[in-house]
């Protein structure tokens, strides 16, 4: 007789993992814009589970196209109106052709995670300098 051994995860661990995804989530939601971010960044917060709102793809796109990405899905995706039904649809394949992969779910936490810290610095209010007399 066979006998079958199967691993399972700690409740625990499951749970720090979704907290954490969706402390990553919220931190994009909280976002103005999501302009700054790349291609990889965009589909480690899709493999997250980031609900995509048609505008923000449609701003994306734009701005990607204005930072001299060059594939004629882009360009494509960059003139639709933001209720086309096909955008996510056209976002998924726009991403692949950029060379954007599928990231593993911890790398696509990372990248995210990345992408809000150097969010966070580059709109990080600087103090003026003191004046001494």
């Amino acid at each position: 007789m066979a006998s079958t051994i199967t691993a399972e995860r700690r409740p625990t661990a499951e749970r720090g993992r979704a907290e954490r995804t969706s402390e990553l989530l919220a931190g994009l939601a909280a976002l103005p814009s999501l302009q700054e971010m790349t291609p990889p960044e965009a589909r480690a917060a899709q493999v997250l589970g980031k609900p995509w709102d048609t505008a923000e793809i449609v701003e994306l796109a734009i701005a990607w196209v204005g930072t001299g990405l060059d594939v004629p899905t882009l360009t494509d995706l960059a003139g639709r109106d933001w209720d086309d039904p096909v955008l996510p649809t056209l976002f998924d394949i726009v991403l692949d052709d950029l060379g954007a992969g599928r990231p593993a779910w911890s790398t696509a936490r990372r990248r995210v995670a990345a992408y809000l810290a150097r969010r966070a610095a580059a709109h990080a209010r600087v103090p003026a300098p003191r004046r001494t007399t």
